[in-house]
């Protein structure tokens, strides 16, 4: 990435508005590169353009949780913007809870969005990508939440990446199945630990030689999971 480039990225924002609050942010702040998003795509734009700065001032509350909630998911480094209607308070409560870093509350006037998107461009990480050892030539990508092995991604769901991350942060490290629920899940999870195990599967058909076989991602009997940093047959 050039110099020339990477400033852009610095700068970028993605939003979600109305039409005409669109129209009026992209004359009223030049000096933000501000990437028109959908509801739809917005996670997936975030990922790709690598966006610091995520914005949802569209009308439509509920929409904008789920949206926000996703993109939290995906890119934990992100810093997110949900503004609403006076009305969705209990859509912003959840949103602070779901990790959004700042909410709003219309009207809100374009000055005051633009100034908020700069703050939070401010505080933002700067961009660099962090990639985890997680097998033989696998990397964990952290910044697009897909593996990498060689030069070929290997596509992960966002449960899939947030558990493998969590797992490659704590090497030779046992997990009990509750702590796994909790730092992936949610504390406020009561599903069954055996979702777990599930995802567990899904991930060794992606990391391992032979998945009914694995020498990565291990059982821990009575405990639950762990990933060496070293395969089972070279120990």
């Amino acid at each position: 990435m050039t110099p020339r480039d990477r400033a852009h990225v610095e700068q970028r924002v993605l939003l979600v508005a109305e039409p005409e609050e669109t129209d009026a942010l992209l004359a009223s702040a030049p000096d933000l590169e501000i990437v028109v998003a959908t509801p739809t795509n917005l996670t997936r734009r975030a990922i790709d353009l690598r966006s610091r700065v995520a914005v949802w001032a569209a009308t439509d509350a509920d929409a904008g949780l789920r949206a926000m909630t996703s993109l939290r998911a995906a890119r934990a480094e992100a810093r997110l913007l949900f503004v609403t209607p006076p009305e969705a308070e209990a859509e912003r409560l959840s949103a602070l809870e779901a990790g959004v870093d700042e909410v709003a509350t219309r009207p809100i006037s374009i000055t005051e969005l633009a100034g908020r998107m700069r703050l939070l461009l401010r505080r933002a990480r700067p961009i660099r990508r962090t990639r985890l050892p997680v097998g033989d030539d696998l990397e964990l990508d952290l910044d697009r939440r897909q593996l990498l092995r060689g030069d070929v991604w290997i596509h992960l769901r966002p449960k899939e990446a947030r558990l493998l991350e969590l797992f490659a942060r704590s090497p030779g490290r046992a997990l009990t199945r509750d702590h796994i629920l909790e730092r992936v899940w949610g504390p406020n999870h009561d599903g069954d630990p055996r979702t777990v195990d599930v995802h567990v599967r899904w991930l060794r058909a992606k990391i391992e030689p032979d998945p009914h076989d694995p020498v990565w991602l291990l059982t821990v009997r009575g405990v639950g999971y762990r990933l060496e940093t070293l395969p089972l047959t070279e120990r």
